[in-house]
């Protein structure tokens, strides 16, 4: 027999472990039993009560749609408590993540409150941040009038879990970024908010600005027939199927913890906030005023599209928009905090600006994402984009930093941007969860709504123009750096525009950032991981 060393032994030893963590690794959904239960949007009988809180329009609904626009964090968590609250007969809920912070315990509390007076409660979470959370899960789950169904599940829930997300990136990869609230099937909210502190200025040191709607009307049985779609699909697994389940475990202790947990959450800054925001007072005198919209179109992603080929793209948003999309007569701005355009967007760019168009680009500095990845990828277009005439902005992390400073509920010290948004001329306004990125684009499940009123639409422009300025964004040109001497060659790159503290100023390299964090950003993008951005 031949001897083998120590060494090789060890080796062998290695390469057999890895081999069966990669074979343990290889991502398997839950067997889904073939007699799993399809179940739909629970409507009430008639009239859901909440709609009495939200009938004044400004002008007659009549078979349309109708929208609140939620800019404020304080009205975004507040609308959202209200129609918890408020549902008689059902609530389904779709999230890409759900923190268990402060605002997630309070949702989930509130959501708890709603099952135990009579409420059925869908709970549809991606799996990707559920790390550490699945007794906090289990716990809600287990009221009778909660359930609670996991999208592409990690079958491993601690160990290994990691990991095996990196070595089944194709497959776990691949998630849903899906976010709505239905209640009753009659009033539901959408846009680019998920659930945590980070989303409503409570008890976090970034907030994220971004925009929601409230919509009402013949809309919403097309958003609430997509959470069907999605909660029925194949990926939706049942979390019992998931969770390693004790059956011990009650929620019954929890609802007196629920009712404690809110009352004290009321008793703090952030609660109060809530309490007094723009919409809790309006909605309390039932002067809450919708603005109607008559066409609108909502468009989602099949939830296939993770288990199906990227280049299939018969399952995504972006074969049903392109139309609505091309439609543009003299004005697009496009808003997205993760912003690396497609060959195709950047040709229909150059198409819009050779016809006069004008394109505006709003989206993060290197200073103020929370992804830097999605920069490197991003940085690469800022001189095409600049040299067709695209007006580019990216927001500062000090931005409305005196504003914050001055509300008793925001701990805030820096900002993302984090609104998913376009704006096409003065008619039509596109909101939902989907980034300008190829993760959006090819990767990840996403809804889109595209609201058609000069109304909504000049409102929203009227609250950007109020912040796009150079003391809350840098804006882009494209020139020559400074040089030391006649001697030295010119260098050419980008320039950020700014004006601090009364005085333009100009930076040549990514600013407010530190050098580790620039030099970082350079060397990831030079690496082949643009579609998975």
């Amino acid at each position: 027999m031949q001897n083998i060393s120590f060494t090789s032994l060890f080796q062998l030893i290695i390469i057999g472990s890895l081999t069966f963590f990669l074979a343990a690794c290889t991502h398997k959904s839950p067997e889904i039993p073939a007699d799993r239960e399809i179940s739909y949007t629970k409507l009430p009988d008639g009239k859901a009560p909440l709609l009495d809180y939200l009938d004044k329009t400004d002008e007659r609904l009549a078979g349309n749609s109708a929208f609140y626009s939620l800019f404020s964090p304080t009205d975004a968590l507040a609308a959202r408590l209200f129609l918890i609250d408020h549902a008689t007969t059902s609530l389904d809920v779709q999230y890409y993540i759900y923190k268990a912070d402060t605002t997630g315990q309070v949702f989930a509390a509130h959501l708890l409150l709603a099952a135990h007076r009579g409420v059925k409660v869908r709970i549809l979470m991606d799996d990707l941040s559920t790390t550490g959370k699945d007794e906090n899960w289990q716990r809600l789950a287990s009221h009778p009038n909660i359930e609670l169904r996991l999208f592409n599940p990690n079958t491993f829930r601690t160990s290994f879990r990691n990991l095996a997300l990196l070595f089944n990136v194709n497959s776990l990869g691949k998630r849903m970024h899906n976010k709505s609230l239905i209640a009753d099937g009659a009033a539901a909210i959408i846009g680019g908010r998920n659930i945590g502190d980070v989303y409503f200025a409570s008890n976090a040191k970034t907030l994220f600005l971004d925009y929601d709607v409230l919509a009402i009307g013949k809309v919403v049985p097309d958003i609430y027939r997509s959470f069907d779609v999605y909660w029925n699909s194949q990926q939706a697994v049942p979390a019992e199927d998931v969770l390693d389940y004790d059956e011990e475990r009650s929620y019954h202790p929890s609802i007196e913890d629920a009712r404690e947990g809110i009352e004290l959450f009321e008793k703090s800054a952030a609660g109060k906030a809530i309490t007094d925001s723009d919409f809790n007072r309006k909605s309390a005198q039932k002067e809450l005023r919708l603005i109607v919209a008559r066409q609108t179109d909502f468009y989602y992603d099949h939830p296939s599209k993770v288990t199906t080929d990227e280049k299939e793209t018969r399952t995504h948003i972006s074969t049903q928009i392109s139309e609505d999309l091309r439609e543009v007569d003299h004005d697009l701005t496009v808003i997205s905090p993760y912003f690396i355009p497609s060959e195709e967007m950047m040709a229909r760019f150059k198409a819009l600006r050779a016809k006069g168009v004008e394109v505006t680009v709003i989206t993060n500095s290197l200073a103020s994402t929370d992804v830097f990845a999605v920069y490197s990828g991003y940085q690469w277009y800022i001189k095409e984009l600049i040299e067709m005439g695209v007006r580019l902005y990216e927001l500062k992390p000090s931005s409305f930093k005196k504003h914050l400073t001055k509300q008793d509920w925001a701990d805030a010290d820096s900002l993302s941007l984090h609104t998913k948004m376009i704006l096409i001329d003065d008619i039509r306004v596109a909101v939902g969860s989907a980034n300008i990125d190829p993760r959006s684009d090819k990767l990840n499940t996403e809804i889109l709504m595209i609201i058609e009123s000069k109304k909504l639409t000049e409102a929203v422009r009227a609250e950007l123009a109020k912040v796009l300025d150079l003391q809350n964004f840098y804006r882009l040109s494209w020139g020559v750096y400074p040089t030391q001497s006649d001697d030295e060659i010119a260098h050419y790159g980008p320039i950020w525009s700014s004006i601090e503290e009364g005085e333009k100023k100009e930076y040549y390299h990514p600013p407010h950032v530190g050098f580790w964090k620039t030099f970082g950003t350079n060397i990831i993008s030079l690496l082949p991981i643009k579609g998975y951005l």
